[in-house]
């Protein structure tokens, strides 16, 4: 299968650079036909097995699936990765956090700065698993993985990773929730550095935070390295019976020249005590790789991004989908602003049909594909989208038919404005065809500043944007993209990762009904005396605090330096019995610690904040 050759001539008279596309004035949205580049001649023999596979995966009949799958393995080559030492140490934690009683039901889940953060909802169970990647000293850095029962209102710490000179990689976490029935898993997928080298691993563990594993993946070398793994599971129609797929860049050194080959996995058995990750279908004639490559002296410069989604058609079979943009080599690929998409009937295992989508004259990056899993062909691709000069946008790629052999996509901004798209996330709803939830954040004034929108799409439109993080309180900017997933709540069901601004603290929001509010309440019943932790903490330059007290009397909080010095009164008057909130604006105070104290009756209580300019 000549692929690099076809892709050449195909991008060549279609998807040239035009410059002239950065000249117009207004921002609007286009409708692209894909271009098939080629379709592999199905074998009768291998589309009986998977017939055969999917009947048993269907009926949970154990034993036949475990026939067909071996029978499919042994036809295709396909073989298992080697189980290594990864170096990885998984330490078991305990504790919870708590959201802070506003309407949007805000979470910090840490007070690290953020590299990488990502959230996943089991669509059995409906329990939420968050992965945030924190940063530490000497490329220390920590993986800390959280569960919610409760739709994101509180979560629990299951384990960490923290080991040597561990580097995660900027926003390289992608997490899976899925369940077997009785118990959820996460699969966390993390690119990383280690020992210097870069590498995938797929990490494990149950609701409990037992069954972990870090020793499955692709672990790199001198002269191969693993980046831009994602993953994803067909978990939306398959229970007990759910495969789990990985998606990554391979980035070899042969014979001194750089080649980058995509590459496919699967794991046949996740709820297994000992999982086995399985190599997908690699071209044995052009570099090994399952789709798309770069095959020769591919210049540092090079990007070479993928995401991985499952589709069940509305006839009932099952498909393996990737997208991919590759920028940064001459001639090839759009030059950074195609689409080129894989299809696979056969779990991975045989040569995919590929075909591209275009639209020339505009850069791609960090893609994510989605799609709904369960009776519905659409599929869903986003991406951050170069308009011209600094001008990225969050753009969306929609067709309601991905099956057929040209497919029409829809495209469109999911925000046109003129700030800065630093990420971009996306999920699709498990079997609720055409419903959609994007994320992004944008850069304000200076890079490390930004807020968080989510806005959902269904049935083929956009509905509102919500802005996620506090109004006066700038999110991240720069420091890692948000993640987005859906709760079980009715018409509120959105969420959304993030971290504040420059990356500090790792946050979780849920609903999407509208924009964060306060809760300021008076006439509730209070039955004790509470002072609670500001939010945002640490803050820039505003943040509130909340308070409560159970009858009426005399309120005193007081704003101290770490001198022990008074630097402002926010309160000092008699309120009634009842719970209320305040803002405070910092923006004329220095960076630092600072202890807020409250005297009310018989009660005393301080508590620390941390602002960062």
């Amino acid at each position: 299968m000549k692929t690099l050759i076809l892709l050449v001539l195909i991008c060549t008279s279609l998807c040239s650079f035009s410059s002239a596309a950065f000249s117009q004035t207004g921002k609007v949205g286009s409708t692209s036909t894909s271009q098939l580049i080629s379709a592999p001649v199905e074998d009768p023999q291998v589309t009986e097995i998977v017939k055969n596979i999917q009947i048993s995966r269907e009926t949970g009949d154990v034993a036949a699936k475990t026939y067909w799958t071996n029978k499919l393995n042994e036809i295709t080559g396909s073989e298992p990765m080697p189980l290594v030492e990864s170096g990885l140490i998984i330490k078991k934690e305990s504790g919870t956090v708590s959201g802070n009683g506003e309407a949007l039901n805000v979470t910090q889940l840490s007070t690290s700065t953020l590299v990488a953060n990502a959230i996943s909802r089991d669509r059995v169970s409906g329990d939420i698993y968050a992965a945030v990647a924190c940063w530490g000293l000497l490329n220390s850095d920590t993986l800390r993985v959280f569960r919610s029962t409760n739709n994101g209102i509180t979560f629990t710490n299951l384990f960490s990773i923290a080991t040597g000179d561990l580097k995660i990689t900027f926003n390289g976490l992608d997490v899976e929730a899925l369940s077997k029935g009785d118990s959820s898993y996460a699969y966390v997928c993390m690119n990383y550095i280690l020992s210097g080298n870069k590498s995938a691993a797929i990490i494990r563990v149950r609701q409990d935070g037992g069954m972990t594993t870090t020793n499955l993946g692709a672990f790199g070398a001198v002269n191969l390295k693993y980046f831009n793994a994602r993953i994803t599971s067909d978990a939306a129609k398959y229970t007990s019976d759910a495969f789990v797929y990985m998606s990554l860049t391979l980035d070899s050194v042969v014979s001194g020249q750089r080649n980058l080959r995509q590459k496919l996995f699967r794991i046949e058995n996740p709820f297994s005590s000992f999982i086995t990750l399985l190599r997908g279908y690699q071209e044995t004639t052009q570099g090994g790789q399952y789709a798309y490559y770069v095959f020769g002296a591919a210049a540092d410069s090079v990007k070479f991004e993928t995401d991985i989604a499952y589709v069940n058609t509305t006839t009932n079979v099952d498909q393996i989908y990737t997208v991919a943009v590759v920028r940064g080599v001459s001639a090839a690929f759009g030059g950074g602003t195609s689409l080129h998409f894989s299809r696979s009937a056969t779990y991975g295992r045989t040569a995919p049909t590929l075909f591209l989508t275009d639209d020339a004259g505009y850069f791609k990056e960090n893609l994510r594909l989605a799609a709904t899993g369960n009776l519905d062909n659409g599929i869903m691709v986003g991406a951050r989208r170069l308009f011209g000069g600094n001008d990225w946008d969050p753009y969306y790629y929609y067709t309601t038919d991905v099956t057929t052999s040209v497919p029409v996509f829809n495209n469109n901004y999911v925000n046109s404005s003129s700030d800065t798209t630093m990420g971009v996330s996306l999920a699709a709803k498990y079997r609720s065809p055409g419903v959609y939830l994007f994320g992004y954040n944008n850069r304000t004034m200076q890079e490390s500043r930004g807020n968080i929108f989510i806005r959902p799409f269904t049935g083929g439109s956009l509905g509102t944007t919500v802005q996620v993080n506090p109004a006066g309180f700038f999110a991240t900017g720069f420091y890692g993209s948000p993640d987005v997933s859906f709760r079980n709540v009715m018409n509120d069901s959105c969420l959304a990762i993030w971290g504040g601004v420059a990356g500090i603290s790792s946050y979780v929001t849920g609903g999407c009904s509208g924009g964060f509010v306060g809760v300021e309440n008076p006439n509730s019943l209070v039955t004790d005396y509470k002072l609670s932790q500001n939010y945002p903490n640490p803050f820039n330059p505003a943040t509130r605090i909340s308070y409560s007290i159970p009858k009426q009397g005399l309120v005193m909080i007081k704003l101290y330096d770490v001198l022990g010095k008074q630097v402002a009164e926010l309160v000092n008057e008699v309120k009634g019995a009842g719970s209320y909130a305040i803002d405070f604006n910092a923006s004329s105070f220095a960076s630092g610690v600072y202890y807020y104290k409250i005297e009310s009756g018989d009660f005393i209580d301080t508590k620390k904040m941390m602002l960062v300019k």
